[in-house]
């Protein structure tokens, strides 16, 4: 992947922020958000730029511990701990917070109590189930979303702004999708690590930006490359948010293994899927992000199980790992049903930020990709 290697990356990351810190001199609204349920499509509609606020590592988790208990999800205390730390974070001018799990639908609270930072929870019923009245009420709260961001913004709403925005979105999901299935071939063309910064990057740039990127990316990817190791176990990851700063697991399982599909939010669920747009655009997208492939916290969530044995058929999946953060009791604990719905080995890690046990966790990759021989 030379035209996206570590220095690429980090070149456009500092590239893309300079420009938006010369965007908002001039005016222009930076919204952040952080999980895939929330609606960029809006966001870019009311005249603001969306940016996912997914960073995470031990030195912010700690500095979050100011302003959340020490047994708080690892991810929420150091996105609280970025809006100390992280120039990104301090850029944005209002965040967009979906109560998908029980901290989640605290961090509001003390965002705007220590930060002063507007914020917009939106309410995602936690069950799944598609019933009209469920839906109405979803389509009412992206309407209340539409208004706050038109307060902050200060622009009028263009229906046709939100219909360019649903296609760029299409597009950029349709040439993800694309670069992943490169996942599915034998060897795989991309690594699981590759995919996951290629999707962080997407959530940072413009969406014409990263569709000429991507074209690029795939062109060189279609050329003849030099055979590969094709022995590999072949794996699927799963479980918590996978934060841009945390490769650890992802690095240690690829020295010896491919990660060939995974069901992780910050990986193939923020692309898996189309709006359509055939129905009135506000409603083509709140059933959209209604019933987009389930987080594990919405119920049911047989769903997400249906998606797993379908990339675990599609990929010629081997093994299954799972990462949870510490607490994160929805992943945690679907663990079981896991492995009698997909009935292949799994590993469970769980774990925060932290690199103390590094050692330990690649002991206990080994000894599960020697159990797959």
């Amino acid at each position: 992947m030379a035209i996206l290697d570590s220095a690429r990356l980090e070149s456009l990351r500092a590239e893309r922020f300079e420009e938006l810190t010369g965007l908002k001199a001039q005016g222009k609204k930076v919204v952040g958000y952080f999980c895939l349920y929330a609606p960029v499509e809006i966001v870019q509609a009311a005249g603001a730029i969306p940016v996912r606020l997914a960073r995470a590592d031990y030195g912010s988790a700690l500095a979050g511990e100011r302003f959340l208990r020490a047994d708080a999800c690892p991810f929420c205390k150091a996105s609280l701990g970025k809006f100390v730390q992280d120039p990104l974070y301090q850029l944005v001018d209002g965040v967009v917070i979906v109560n998908t799990c029980d901290m989640m639908r605290r961090l509001p609270e003390a965002l705007t109590t220590n930060f002063s930072v507007p914020v917009f929870l939106l309410y995602l019923p936690r069950t799944s189930e598609l019933f009209p009245n469920r839906l109405q009420g979803f389509q009412a709260g992206l309407s209340d979303l539409k208004a706050w961001l038109g307060g902050l913004t200060g622009q009028e709403w263009q229906e046709e702004r939100l219909l360019e925005a649903i296609d760029e979105a299409n597009q950029l999901r349709r040439k993800l999708q694309e670069l992943d299935q490169t996942r599915a071939e034998m060897p795989p063309k991309i690594s699981g690590g590759e995919l996951f910064d290629i999707v962080a990057l997407a959530t940072l740039l413009p969406p014409k930006r990263m569709l000429n990127l991507l074209n690029d990316l795939l062109a060189v990817l279609r050329k003849p490359a030099e055979a590969m190791n094709k022995n590999r176990a072949r794996l699927l990851l799963t479980g918590s948010i996978l934060s841009e700063e945390d490769r650890t697991l992802i690095e240690i399982v690829e020295e010896k293994a491919d990660i060939v599909a995974d069901t992780v939010c910050t990986g193939s669920r923020w692309f898996n899927e189309e709006i359509t747009v055939a129905e009135e655009p506000f409603a083509g997208l709140a059933r959209f992000y209604f019933s987009r492939t389930p987080c594990a916290c919405r119920r049911p969530n047989t769903a997400l199980f249906e998606y797993i044995k379908q990339q675990v058929a599609a990929r010629k999946v081997q093994g299954i790992v799972s990462k949870s953060l510490l607490y994160c009791d929805a992943y945690r604990f679907e663990v079981k049903q896991l492995r009698q719905e997909v009935g292949l080995p799994v590993l469970e890690v769980d774990g925060d930020y932290s690199q103390v046990n590094r050692q330990q966790l690649r002991t206990r990759v080994e000894a599960f990709l020697e159990m797959l021989r």
